[in-house]
């Protein structure tokens, strides 16, 4: 048994493996795992054969593991546990100190016997193929600007790697203090991440009719959102429905981070 680091030739077993299990990865989650955070991805070999994956991926002070698979021919071996065991030590050596994931029910509790707890809820709502009923919204000035202000207030720390991955073909859009991304896809689009300082109903709303307006109705919408935030009536009367969910779940210090200011995440349950 030997975990490595993933290469190229390892994406197709993974992806197998995901689409068994009925994840969504998004392709632009995979262009950024199969690229700028490809270092990050760890694969368990037993006898050559790819057996399992794990992604860990640092921030600076906080840090995200997801990806947690394992082949079910291969499983009730301690492959999950070794994995998970490699992503906290992989973040650790980073300086991260604070450890975030989200957990199913099923993983829940390997995660809360290395000293994980919940903090809140991610529920993903999804919007299915739809009629347009605008004209998309021009390109805004300084969106992208006021997304990386805000994913700094919220995380603590300047998310650049990341951001600057998904801004780069994705649109923002911004009203006063509420601020959300549209990651455009063929096989899914993903709003997020989404903030808002004051969780002004009036903004957000606005900020979603941008993103609607602004998205391919021929294609899914996934939205990562947490509980706690004051969004699901809204995106109910949008045309969301919701389709799943996870604990989230942290380890260590998280004193910086404000969940307040988070509605949704910027991926979906697995780079933060």
């Amino acid at each position: 048994m030997k975990i490595a680091a993933a290469g190229e030739g390892d994406w197709p077993d993974f992806l197998l493996l995901a689409e068994a299990e009925g994840w969504r990865v998004p392709q632009t989650e995979v262009a950024l795992l199969t690229g700028v955070l490809s270092p990050c991805v760890s694969v368990l070999r037993d006898g050559g054969a790819a057996c399992g994956f794990v992604s860990a991926v640092s921030h600076g002070r906080n840090g995200w593991i997801g990806n947690l698979i394992v082949d079910p021919a291969a499983r009730r071996r301690g492959y999950g546990g070794r994995l998970f065991a490699h992503a906290l030590a992989a973040l650790q050596e980073t300086g991260a100190t604070a450890l975030w994931l989200t957990a199913s029910e099923l993983g829940r509790p390997l995660y809360e016997g290395h000293g994980f707890v919940a903090v809140d809820r991610i529920e993903r709502w999804i919007s299915p193929p739809r009629c347009r009923q605008q004209s998309p919204p021009a390109a805004e000035s300084g969106a992208i600007e006021a997304l990386s202000a805000a994913d700094r207030r919220a995380w603590g720390e300047r998310r650049l790697l990341l951001l600057d991955a998904l801004t780069a073909s994705g649109q923002a859009f911004a009203c006063s203090e509420t601020v959300a991304l549209l990651q455009g896809g063929t096989d899914l689009q993903v709003l997020g991440p989404w903030y808002s300082a004051t969780c002004c109903p009036r903004e957000n709303r606005q900020v979603l009719t941008n993103l609607l307006a602004a998205a391919d109705p021929a294609v899914e919408i996934a939205c990562d959102l947490l509980a706690s935030s004051p969004l699901r009536s809204l995106l109910a009367a949008s045309g969301f429905a919701p389709g799943g969910g996870a604990a989230l779940m942290v380890s260590g210090d998280r004193a910086a981070v404000d969940l307040k200011k988070m509605m949704a995440l910027a991926s979906l349950g697995s780079i933060g």
